[in-house]
């Protein structure tokens, strides 16, 4: 028997339409582009929507960019020990057959070095530097992985890979990988090889853009990184900010040509890249360098510069952060919802931190604690620092405010239930693991778990026992054509189901779940059921659970969303109006 329930019914005329989005993956979070269901006039309801990651066989590219510019010793030691619980966040993602495991992978490492400008090469001896190179077990010159000691080898590549790759065998007879070892080591070995040699002017989006877009003569040996189907999942670390530059220096007002004595290249980047106050950096004469006394404004009215609708060289000589961020979505069919981006960067903890020392200042001054003659330099300040640690030249561990980085970031920063979810880290912490973290797995509390309807829904027939809710279930299927066909542009196809009914036409029995009454011909379909245990939907309305029935032997495409939207009563509205009022 059906268990009998209060009616709920549409709220007071003039409620707005709230959405509460519930996703398995926060990385699964896409906006239904399908019809609203149908609602009875003259109400105004509201919807509830539910997006659920299916059959996750989820294919990740993983493309790190580390900073090997000099200042970045005592940061790569502390990158060293965080590689292998990285990995191990990887091995802990959910699976299709409820457990957890290694997904299918490509990882890739890339250094910020792509030199300085027509007239210095980078620290390989090659114009363009590494050139957004995969670093792998290659022949090509200063392409070998080095590692510690000056000696080379593969670091466990098969000669010619440039990128790890583990994948399972579609036959599920094991996985296939080019390499030998651990996979933890084999990453250690690469992400620690570009050493700490490159160009004091990082390039660190240029260089992922290169390396997303090989081209002939520079970088062709990345092609067959990215896959169509998988997710690119960006990780940046890096200590000061971008300093991307075209590399002609009769466009970029000769920046890597000077030799002021009395500044940094560090403050030579900023001095370009940033402004306070909507203002540029006073000051600063790019043909002579700083002329102030110093500077000091508020981090947070400070930001990163951007091209006018006119391009101006004069205004922004380094490549518009924008500029880059297009570039990158281009790389993806669906940019936004393909592209996981998080960085390890020069920024303010969130937290106070033992033995850190954190400023929440943009400062241009000269800096007491650097080795001479650095000194006595005019300089880009720390945003912080960890005085207790130094390298072996007496540089302290410090990180510069990566302004340009953080407008990279927050370009591809996602939203679950809780709001914004955090992609931006300080490299200031040491502990790096929670940039792999917040990207794979799913933030929101146990009332979002999927199919689980928060609100009460709308009966659409109250002189019926049962609940007779309007909801619609639409499969979305990610397709290769977007825009052509019946392959939205967005890149999926949608297919919309129909409510569950047995053999002779009736609606199925929420509450006996007699799901074998429903013949194969009328399925897919979507039922309501009740499930009010821990691991259902003990924090939605009355357990209310809104589940997709497949025909027998067949399940959800691998990675398609399922999105159940339904009418809705708010729920804090615990008397509702009769629906035919």
């Amino acid at each position: 028997m059906a268990v009998v329930l209060h009616p709920c019914c549409p709220p007071i005329r003039g409620q707005h339409l709230r959405w509460a989005l519930a996703l398995l993956f926060h990385l699964a979070l896409w906006a239904c582009q399908s019809q609203p269901p149908k609602w009875p006039p003259p109400h105004v309801g509201q919807e509830t929507a539910s997006s659920i990651l299916q059959n996750p066989r989820t294919e990740f590219d993983i493309l790190f960019l580390v900073d090997n510019s000099p200042t970045m010793a005592t940061k790569q030691t502390a990158l060293a020990k965080n590689l292998p619980r990285m990995i191990q966040v990887l091995q802990q993602i959910p699976d299709p057959s409820g457990g957890v495991s290694l997904p299918d992978v490509h990882i890739g490492v890339v250094s910020s070095d792509m030199g300085s400008g027509t007239q210095a090469a980078g620290s390989n001896g090659r114009f363009g530097g590494d050139r957004g190179l995969l670093w792998g077990n290659d022949s090509s010159p200063g392409a070998i992985a080095t590692v510690a000691g000056g000696t080379t080898n593969g670091c466990g590549l098969n000669l010619g890979a440039r990128w790890i790759e583990d994948i399972e065998n579609a036959d599920g007879s094991g996985r296939t990988r080019n390499y030998t070892g651990e996979i933890a080591d084999v990453f250690s070995c690469l992400a620690t090889a570009v050493g700490v040699g490159g160009s004091s002017y990082p390039h660190q989006l240029q260089a992922l853009r290169m390396a997303l877009n090989p081209s002939s003569g520079m970088n062709e040996a990345n092609r067959g990184f990215l896959r169509d189907r998988a997710y690119l999942v960006i990780i940046i670390i890096s200590d000061q900010d971008d300093c991307s530059a075209d590399p002609d220096d009769t466009k970029n007002d000769g920046i890597f040509l000077q030799d002021n004595p009395g500044d940094t290249a560090r403050l030579r980047c900023a001095a370009r890249g940033d402004i306070c106050n909507g203002q540029p950096i006073p000051d600063y004469d790019p043909a002579i360098g700083y002329t102030g006394q110093g500077f000091t404004a508020n981090l947070a009215d400070c930001a990163a510069k951007d091209q006018p609708s006119q391009p101006d060289p004069s205004y922004l000589p380094l490549v518009g952060v924008q500029n880059i961020i297009d570039s990158v979505n281009a790389v993806k069919s669906r940019g936004q919802e393909q592209i996981l981006v998080s960085g390890v960067i020069g920024w303010p903890p969130t937290v106070a931190l033992p033995n850190v020392q954190t400023s929440s200042q943009y400062q241009i001054g000269k800096d007491p604690t650097a080795p001479s003659p650095q000194d006595t330099l005019w300089d880009y300040l720390p945003i912080c620092e960890i005085p207790s640690i130094a390298s072996a030249d007496g540089n302290l561990y410090k990180a510069y405010g990566g302004l340009r980085l953080k407008k990279f970031l927050d370009a591809f920063r996602k939203t679950d239930f809780n709001g914004p979810v955090l992609n931006t880290f300080s490299i200031c912490s040491t502990d790096f693991v929670p940039a792999m973290g917040e990207m794979f797995f799913y933030r929101g509390g146990p009332e979002l778990r999927p199919g689980c309807v928060e609100y009460p829904l709308i009966d659409t027939d109250p002189r019926t026992p049962e609940i007779e809710p309007d909801c619609q279930a639409v499969d979305r299927r990610p397709c290769e054509t977007p825009g052509q066909g019946d392959c939205l542009p967005s890149g999926y196809q949608e297919k919309s189901f129909p409510e569950c009914k047995d053999g002779q036409g009736n609606l199925l029995d929420p509450e006996s779940l007699q799901v074998d009454s429903v013949p194969d011909n009328n399925r897919p379909c979507w039922f309501l059921y009740y499930d009010t245990t821990a691991a259902g939907c003990p924090y939605s309305f009355r357990g209310q659970r809104i589940t997709v029935l497949r025909q027998t032997g067949h399940e959800a495409p691998p990675n398609s969303i399922l999105t159940i939207t339904c009418l809705t009563c708010p729920k804090e509205d615990q008397v509702c109006p009769a629906s035919d009022q």
